[in-house]
């Protein structure tokens, strides 16, 4: 059967037949089959609020271009290297932690008021910046507002956008949408770089106003398949998920991971200046964020091939490999190869855990589900800190890649846990 097919499901309601569209991806709910229009236009709707969620997603992203405000920070206004750290650790905790009642909203609401509203924190986030320009005032803001609001919009398009198809796409989907936030670093680096140039203040406030014009104006393009999983199927799901071995593991693996990926990328900036002398740290930037949004698709397609599990393992060994080349780079060439292997890599955790979530604990509650397992980013938003200590002290980045590369082994070493042991998924392959 063709995967995108939409199957119609045949109610009788006070001795009426009433047919109404539903995702073939509900077997319970199956059971007619039509080939007209209407369902092609399913289909496309599917597709369009997947590109749309790619567009918010490139928006979002630019909370990746941190580590050129850092820059501008220090240089500008004399803050220290650990001061510069803080917002965006206080950003992937509230970021992180606020995917739980985000992803719970977006379960009984829908993904569109709650995208809007992040539109809203988001944009405010950036422009209050520029009015209080001080290590606390940053931090709460960019760090606080600015985590929720984008907890918000990613709690609420990638679970949209996935809800649409069955399991053998999902990882593909999942990619696809959250390849917008690698694409964005990648675009927005050189802009940013010259708008921080001018002034740090001068670039919070163009970014914030873009932020919320783009988002808010996509949202209303966002909307949840027919027939999708209720918010007393929500309940139920949040109560399962808990009960599963494999969940503790996926929350372990993914704070051990994107501890190097949050790590490096908010020190990135520094990290070539340091290591390498190269002065145009943006470049190697806009590497990652090439490479960023090309391991989020090809990694979703990739498991969607060969699994989840298999796929973990092979991700989480290339995300050592890439850190141990950070570790010995002393020319640009090592550094940006090893950086370009690392944002593969980091990227594709966004495709294949959302995607695993769905195929191990099922729609219902996705997106508190998701948004559960996405908790342990706020976890891994200490390390970002912890390594501008240590730089403080050291004067170099080895300290904290070595702690990262030891996270790193234990997240393989978990994989090969969750490889012997595995459970049956709720939905489709393993």
């Amino acid at each position: 059967m063709n995967p995108f097919t939409i199957d119609y499901a045949r109610t009788i309601v006070n001795a009426r037949e009433i047919r109404y569209p539903v995702p073939s991806l509900y077997p319970q709910l199956t059971g007619v089959y039509d080939t007209g229009s209407r369902r092609d236009s399913i289909v496309q709707t599917g597709w369009r609020v997947t590109l749309v969620g790619f567009g918010i997603n490139v928006l979002v992203g630019i909370t990746y271009t941190w580590s050129l405000f850092a820059r501008g920070l220090v240089v500008q206004h004399g803050w220290t290297q650990a001061q510069a750290a803080a917002p965006y650790t206080a950003f992937l905790f509230f970021y992180a932690f606020s995917m739980i009642p985000a992803g719970r909203m977006q379960d009984r609401l829908g993904p569109r008021p709650v995208i809007s509203v992040g539109a809203v924190f988001g944009g405010a986030a950036f422009a209050l910046c520029a009015v209080f320009l001080t290590p606390l005032g940053v931090t709460i803001l960019w760090g606080g507002l600015l985590g929720l609001g984008m907890a918000c919009c990613f709690a609420a398009v990638t679970p949209a956008a996935v809800k649409w198809f069955p399991p053998e796409r999902k990882g593909l989907v999942a990619g696809i949408v959250v390849t917008g936030i690698g694409v964005s670093a990648f675009v927005l680096s050189p802009w940013i770089q010259r708008w921080v140039d001018r002034s740090v203040s001068f670039a919070f406030v163009v970014s914030g106003a873009i932020l919320f014009a783009g988002v808010f104006a996509l949202a209303q393009f966002v909307k949840n398949p027919p027939g999708a999983p209720t918010a007393h199927a929500a309940r139920h799901g949040r109560v399962s998920v808990f009960r599963s071995t494999r969940f503790y593991l996926f929350w372990l693996m993914f704070f051990f991971t994107t501890s190097a990926g949050v790590t490096v990328v908010s020190h990135l900036d520094s990290l070539t200046r340091v290591h390498t002398g190269y002065e145009r740290g943006y470049l190697i930037i806009s590497v990652f964020a090439l490479f960023n949004a090309v391991g989020r698709i090809a990694v979703g397609f990739v498991s969607d091939r060969i699994g989840r599990e298999r796929t973990m393992t092979l991700v989480f060994s290339t995300i050592l490999v890439a850190l141990g080349g950070l570790f010995v780079s002393a020319t640009p060439a090592v550094l940006g190869l090893s950086v370009a292997i690392l944002g593969l890599s980091y990227g594709g955790l966004y495709s294949i855990f959302p995607a695993a979530t769905a195929t191990f604990f099922g729609e219902e509650g996705f997106g508190l589900n998701y948004g559960l397992v996405f908790s342990a980013l706020g976890a891994a938003g200490v390390l970002p800190l912890i390594a501008g200590a240590l730089f403080e002290r050291y004067g170099t980045f080895h300290p904290a890649l070595i702690v990262l590369s030891v996270m790193c082994a234990a997240a393989i070493g978990l994989s090969l846990i969750l490889r012997r042991g595995r459970a049956a998924p709720v939905h489709g392959p393993a």
